[in-house]
Formats: structure tokens, sequence, C-alpha cells
């Protein structure tokens, strides 16, 4: 999760939305003493880091409206979702057990695709499909250029396992269910969020969220950059 950079410019971050066939997706929740957002329910993500790829990982206005290689920010999705919940977007032959030791080398600050080569020379991305942008706003003292992907949830891998440290719940919601829980008072969800689930909501009642974003919607920048 976001926790390290801070100034005016905003640094390069990446969000993963796992959905299930079922149009659930799954929502963690920061702790109490997170430095942004803390107690928000938020998607899996964080800073998107050199080693995922990306050169420079601030964003000035300029380059976050022209056409971003998207693949960096990629391997930043899935490698924050696996280092946070165990869960990995990953096509590789590979046990759980070295999953599992893929993710204590990611909190060592290991990068994804060289670890993961390490145990599954034909390890690749499982499909992501590029869904949301959002820059912070320009009055906040942490600022993130975040691009949110669409993901089919592994299948084969458990259910999300959060440390409890960095992330302190995990849950699967369909998205109506996270908006009346925000609604209600039970969770605190951040404009990002809340345009998001409320996007997916209105996918759902009429198809399924996979199908969706695999036909490549059209993605519009959302606030200030």
């Amino acid at each position: 999760m976001p926790k390290r950079r801070t100034g005016t410019v905003p640094v390069a971050a990446a969000g993963l939305v796992l959905a299930r066939p079922d149009n659930r997706v799954l929502m963690v929740r920061r702790p109490a003493t997170a430095r942004f957002a803390p107690n928000a329910w938020v998607f899996p993500g964080g800073l998107v880091e050199t080693h995922d790829g990306l050169a420079d990982v601030t964003i000035p206005t300029p380059l976050a409206l022209s056409g971003t290689d998207l693949e960096p920010y990629k391997v930043a999705a899935v490698r924050e979702c696996l280092e946070e919940t165990g869960l990995a977007c990953l096509r590789a032959s590979w046990l759980d057990e070295q999953r599992m030791q893929v993710r204590q080398a990611l909190h060592r600050g290991e990068g994804l695709l060289s670890t993961v080569n390490a145990y599954a020379a034909d390890a690749q991305l499982a499909p992501l499909h590029y869904v949301s942008f959002w820059t912070t706003p320009s009055s906040s003292p942490l600022r993130y250029s975040t691009r949110f992907f669409l993901a089919a949830a592994p299948t084969d891998q458990g259910e999300a396992a959060v440390d409890g440290v960095e992330l302190t719940e995990s849950r699967w919601l369909s998205p109506g269910e996270a908006i009346e829980a925000h609604r209600s008072g039970q969770f605190l969800l951040l404009p990002p969020q809340i345009a998001q689930l409320r996007q997916y909501a209105a996918v759902a009642r009429v198809g399924g969220l996979l199908d969706w974003a695999a036909s490549g919607p059209e993605v519009i920048p959302n606030g200030p950059v």
C-alpha cells in the first residue's frame, strides 16, 4: 500500500480488483495506524517500484495523460496483491509452498518477476484489464497517480490471508453490499472505491464484471493531475 514517498508531484501506484464469477470483489482494510487512508477499505495495491519496470516513479501531468506503458503498473498490481493477500494473478507451474516463498521475498523488497522466475521459468501475468485511473487531489500531502486493473480471482489458491499489520481484514463482497455497508457507517470507503463500486454494481445488474472488463471499457482520468 502507499506508504513512503511525499511531495506535490504524484507517484505511480497500481490497484487490483479481484472478481469472482458471482461478481464479488475482494476488499481489504487498512490499519488505524496507516499514514494514508487509515481504516479505509480498499482494493489490494500500492506503489509502482523501479524493479516493476518503471524508470521514473514520479508522474507529472504530461506523463500522466500520455499513452503510458501499463505493463509496470500491472506487475506492481500483481506484486502488491500477492504480498498483501497471498493471492497471485500469475500463470505459473509452481507449488503453494513456492508461492508463499515468493510472498516472503516480496516482503523483503525483492522484485516480482525475477523472484517468480527463480521458481517457475514459464510464469506469466494472468490477464489484467485496465478499468480506472485516479489521481490524488493537489491539496493532499501524499499524492498518487493510480491505475486500477480488474482480474479473475485465482480459484486454486485458497482464501486471502492478510498479515494483520499492513492490512487488518479482507472480505469478498458484491459491489452493492460494499456500497450499502459504507452508507450504513460499517465501511470507510474513499472516493475512488466508491465510484468504482457504483460502476461495478451497475455492470453486475446486467452481466458479469469479468466480461465487461475484458471488453475494454473506456478509462477516463478522474481527479486533478
